[in-house]
């Protein structure tokens, strides 16, 4: 249970360090290939790639096998879909397959050359509306966890 805590902690620091980069972002208006010609902008974009990205990461390699554990599951040997199943069938995630098309967001974000513009700015967009999901299913996990006795 105490890697359970230790890494609930982490998970809420990456949490807390994108709402704010995301924040940044979103009061700036619309997104345009000229918000990554300003280097101040950029460093805020990518803080929130790299939030978004470990957020991502922290909450699927982490708190999913660990709060099986804390339930009494075996996860090691299991592969990742079963676990997203699992965590499906007790309603912690929408749907395994939603995970999967979150992580796979991931990819173009950190993979766009800096000449594709458009393309970064577009996919930028859908992270900003999909940590939503994140920021989501972080708390819905953080109140399942609580309800079985996880004290923080």
């Amino acid at each position: 249970m105490k890697d359970l805590r230790r890494v609930l902690r982490e998970i809420e620091k990456h949490k807390e360090r994108l709402l704010y980069a995301k924040n940044k972002i979103e009061k700036w208006g619309e997104l345009s290939p000229q918000t990554l010609e300003d280097p101040e902008k950029v460093e805020t974009i990518d803080s929130f790639i790299f939030r978004f990205s470990k957020l991502q990461d922290s909450i699927g390699q982490k708190l999913f096998p660990l709060t099986l554990e804390f339930l009494g599951e075996e996860v090691r040997s299991k592969p990742f879909i079963d676990i997203l199943n699992r965590l499906e069938q007790l309603e912690l995630i929408e749907s395994a397959e939603k995970w999967k098309e979150l992580r796979e967001l991931r990819n173009p974000l950190t993979h766009t050359y800096p000449w594709e513009k458009e393309e970064l700015i577009e996919n930028l967009k859908l992270a900003l509306k999909r940590s939503e999901e994140l920021v989501s299913t972080l708390e819905r996990f953080k109140e399942f966890l609580r309800k079985r006795g996880l004290k923080a």
